[in-house]
């Protein structure tokens, strides 16, 4: 059988939820409180005869097309409907095998202490006995305890089967005895070894039930309980759905990533996948951001919108049309974080870069629900600002935002870039201009040890050098600048000035002007070479007034002028000093960040 559709209305937190079409692997996404676990149950007692929601499940066996009467069947809220009923109650299993029900896996994994067992005198094989429908139906912890001494009892009436066939068949040798009937263990050896290379779990014995032994991968024998708790996990989990052939049957697990690191949850998934040849449908709910990012572009993957009033509370993930599918790899791999409350900022850099770490820092401090995601150049926050509000609209309930550098925009276009609020710029040209801070310096410089062989970095000191140092550097913020007010400005490719040490601000000024000129005869532009003059000089007076008036530490590329000063000055990786000085400027004077907390403030 197979859940196809669901409804649920008015079952706190849940006010009014519905999914259609379920697959074969649903994920049903949302944060603590918003109704997953509530969902689970409202599922389980629904099949169990008290109906608390719609529900509409579909035959995946000639034996339920005749139970049901046809391809499906529907159960409604506070109406019992008998022909389910009837078939939940009929199911009857022996040999291991569990077809056609349910298995719920709760949350509540935690086993204090197991209670071994000794195994009874002429103990038949427990899988001789009939199981009920409802067999996965209770809470794992229990079933848990029930596997570990079920597992010593099949273990007995397995050496029991052997000595009786050797009795029988005195001619054949024990190998080819046993070759025709492998361990019941065996089947959970592999397991094991197959989820933990490396490990090696112990056989058996039955006349003295006790808790599993494994060897790790120094040969040490080790008892189960030593194995991590994420590692516990997935091993109970696997041995428990191992335990009965299953097929045909919806499996609920409830928190698959509990106590997990991702690369052992996704294991899990696709462990469990495999179970049954493909005929069984996985139900996971889950608040796992690298779950749900993992599975999105499978189509069913859904969260619960806990702030939706009225409307349905479901909302599919992957409600992306083809106009979007060029942003997809911006945003894709971080879609789970939506459905699990979580406010996306997007920000220049790369994955390993310490802008990452900065503004993560930053962000944790005063808004804690927000994950910062770097996508590379400031042409990604472009385009994804340029489509934000189309992916907020394919995709109900997505909250993201964009910070990018002030670089070279006017006041005018900055107000044009944030007219929607969605995307905000620094006040100072880049992020390293925040980082210019003197008195923050010398800290950083004292908690490292380097004044210790540098006595001379006092904090006057430090801020005549990074003044000096911003100073030196006015030819090459005079390029930039240029380039930057081209490129923003006037579309076409913007030529090279070299060795810029070696010449003057007339001389870099002139040379620039007459490489662009061959190209300005290319585009209707008010642009020309005695205006690109005048702009250069105008721009060449305002960053000489601001070398005057302290303004340059907002003005000047802060990026050429702190790389040079951790190079030049403190003798220092400039990755360790800006890592250092987050976390000091934090701690001492988060007044250097204002501008920036002001920004994630916004995001509220």
């Amino acid at each position: 059988m197979k859940i196809t559709s669901l409804e649920i209305s008015d079952y706190p937190p849940i006010k009014n939820l519905k999914i259609d079409s379920l697959g074969s692997v649903v994920i049903i996404a949302g944060t603590n409180g918003s109704g997953k676990t509530r969902l689970k149950q409202a599922i389980v007692q629904t099949l169990q005869g008290t109906p608390l929601i719609n529900i509409k499940i579909s035959a995946t066996r000639e034996e339920e097309i005749n139970s049901f009467g046809g391809d499906s069947i529907e159960s409604k809220k506070d109406q019992i409907n008998q022909t389910l009923v009837n078939y939940i109650s009929s199911r009857r299993y022996g040999r291991g095998n569990y077809v056609g029900s349910l298995v719920q896996i709760d949350s509540q994994r935690i086993i204090q202490t197991v209670q071994y067992n000794q195994i009874p005198w002429q103990q038949d094989d427990p899988d001789n006995q009939e199981t009920p429908g409802t067999f996965y139906y209770g809470e794992f912890a229990s079933r848990w305890q029930d596997f570990v001494n079920y597992i010593h009892r099949k273990a007995y009436a397995y050496d029991r089967k052997l000595l009786e066939e050797m009795k029988t068949n005195p001619s054949q040798c024990g190998s080819e005895i046993i070759s025709r009937n492998p361990h019941p263990f065996e089947k959970y050896k592999s397991i094991f070894k197959e989820l933990l290379p490396g490990k090696e779990l112990q056989d058996i014995d039955p006349s003295n039930v006790r808790e599993f032994m494994y060897r790790d991968i120094s040969g040490n024998l080790l008892n189960f309980s030593t194995l991590s708790s994420g590692e516990q996990e997935i091993v109970k989990i696997l041995f428990d759905v191992a335990r009965k052939d299953i097929k045909d049957s919806v499996i609920i697990i409830d928190e698959p990533e509990l106590h997990l690191h991702p690369t052992l949850t996704f294991k899990l998934i696709e462990s469990l996948k495999k179970i049954g040849e493909h005929t069984n449908q996985f139900i996971f709910l889950t608040h796992s951001a690298d779950l749900i990012s993992t599975y999105y572009s499978t189509g069913d993957v859904y969260f619960i919108d806990s702030e939706q009033t009225g409307a349905n509370q479901a909302h599919k993930l992957s409600d992306l049309d083809n106009s979007h599918r060029e942003l997809v790899n911006l945003i894709g791999e971080n879609l789970g974080l939506f459905a699990v409350g979580k406010k996306l900022v997007f920000v220049e850099g790369e994955s390993s870069s310490i802008d990452r770490l900065t503004y993560h820092s930053i962000a944790q401090k005063y808004l804690s629900d927000v994950k910062v995601i770097p996508v590379g150049s400031v042409t990604n926050i472009i385009n994804l600002n340029s489509f934000e509000e189309q992916i907020r609209n394919s995709i109900f309930g997505i909250d993201f935002y964009m910070i990018r550098d002030r670089d070279g925009l006017s006041t005018e276009q900055i107000n044009q870039i944030e007219q929607k609020g969605r995307i905000k710029c620094l006040k100072k040209r880049h992020i390293e201009n925040y980082f210019l801070d003197s008195e923050i310096l010398f800290i950083v410089s004292q908690s490292l040890y380097l004044t210790t062989t540098k006595p001379e970095l006092t904090e006057v000191y430090i801020k005549s050098k990074i003044k000096e140092i911003a100073t030196s550097l006015l030819n090459l913020n005079l390029l930039q600048n240029t380039k930057e007010f081209l490129g923003l400005n006037h579309n076409f490719n913007i030529p090279t000035v070299r060795a810029i040490g070696n010449k003057s601000l007339n001389d870099i000024k002139s040379e620039f002007i007459s490489n662009i000129e061959i190209q300005l005869n290319l585009f209707n532009s008010d642009l020309s070479s005695p205006k690109l003059q005048e702009w250069m000089d105008s721009e060449q007076s305002r960053l000489e007034n601001s070398l005057a008036n302290d303004l340059w530490i907002n003005e000047f590329q802060g990026k050429d002028i702190f790389s040079k000063f951790c190079g030049e000055v403190l003798n220092e990786d400039k990755l360790k000093i800006r890592q250092a000085y987050v976390d000091l400027a934090l701690e001492h004077k988060p007044e250097v960040f204002e501008d920036i907390k002001n920004i994630f403030e916004s995001f509220k």
